[in-house]
């Protein structure tokens, strides 16, 4: 019985898959002929680093990656770089290039100083920013729209590093990642907390449009949806977004297809703006199996929508080292061993 016709655009296969339909004469066409496209390896560009000495930097990245390497995981990022532990993350970022690191600077401390020496440290890939502190001490958006915030945003742009901004925080729970009601918002409306986050994400585009030369990342794909999302796209071109915490399929589901298509063209007319990440903390004892398990949902996820090699290449790994000026890792033997 003849085989249906293929829609290989929709559902494409692995290039090598097509490639053994004629190399060799078609020797070994139809081996393997279900593999779909695969990412050369991964990077995470939204981990962070809980231990706070060089060897227990080491010893995290090297428990986690046991497993994790397996995955295709090749890069993390630990943004937790903070004066106290920039430089134990350097040493270790030295020695070992699956770790690269950002620093962390508090909206109420805009110290260009301490930026300035971090980034001329080993592994130092950006700048990560946070607005819980703001929120939950009853802070005002516009802290960020100082002129010391703008020599900052200037310095990045300056040196080419991206600055990587969690700036919303949806109020509903998420069950299915794990995520609690109303994280931080509960804490500043005691502190008297008026705005919301249509406020804190106008102080963010502010900054993004003053900063053009400047990339800037939405964290937890800003917690809003991909059509909102595409809209900032086209109004901001050195906006970039992180796939971590909601972009996740857990091991025993699978996306309905309509949800696939919804996402899948998205990521195929957005493939430049679009990060692997998944907020895995290591470094603090947590569960290594919980850690893994969210590495792999966020890794279905994102095969789930059935990329060209591409696109797939860009959001896993790509994208960020455009961003950051990395260069491409190699592979080696005791990251992945492969048969001949």
């Amino acid at each position: 019985m003849p085989a249906a016709p293929h829609d290989e655009p929709r559902f494409p296969h692995a290039p090598d898959v097509l490639e053994r339909e004629t190399e060799d004469g078609g020797f070994s066409a139809g081996w393997g002929l279900h593999q779909q496209p695969s990412e050369t390896y991964i990077l995470d560009c939204h981990a962070h680093m809980k231990a706070k000495n060089a060897a227990g930097v080491a010893k995290a990245v090297k428990q986690f990656f046991a497993r994790a390497g397996a995955m295709r995981l090749r890069r993390i990022m630990g943004l937790d770089g903070r004066p106290a532990t920039a430089a134990h993350f350097a040493k270790v970022s030295k020695k070992d290039d699956r770790f690269v690191w950002m620093t962390w600077i508090d909206h109420d401390k805009p110290d260009l100083k301490f930026l300035k020496k971090a980034s001329k440290l080993p592994g130092f890939a950006g700048l990560k920013l946070h607005n819980n502190k703001l929120i939950e001490q009853g802070d005002k958006p516009e802290a960020w729209l100082s002129k010391a915030w703008d020599e900052i945003f200037e310095y990045c742009g300056e040196i080419g590093k991206p600055v990587l901004w969690h700036v919303t925080q949806r109020y509903t729970t998420c069950p299915y990642m794990g995520g609690n009601q109303y994280s931080y918002w509960k804490v500043g409306w005691t502190k008297g907390v008026k705005y919301g986050n249509r406020d804190v994400l106008d102080a963010f585009l502010a900054q993004v449009r003053r900063h053009r030369k400047t990339a800037f990342i939405g964290a937890h794909h800003l917690h809003i949806g991909p059509d909102w999302c595409a809209a900032l796209f086209n109004e901001n071109p050195n906006l970039v977004v992180d796939l971590s915490c909601g972009n996740i399929v857990r091991f025993c589901d699978e996306m309905y297809e309509g949800d696939r298509e919804r996402w899948r063209n998205y990521a195929l007319r957005w493939p430049d703006r679009l990060l692997f990440g998944t907020d895995c903390a290591l470094g603090s004892g947590d569960n290594l199996w919980y850690l893994w398990d969210t590495l792999a949902a966020h890794i279905k996820w994102l095969h789930s929508l059935r990329l060209p090699k591409e696109a797939l290449e860009k959001i896993a790994h790509e994208n960020f080292e455009r961003l950051a000026g990395l260069a491409p890792l190699p592979l080696h033997g005791e990251w992945m061993y492969v048969r001949p």
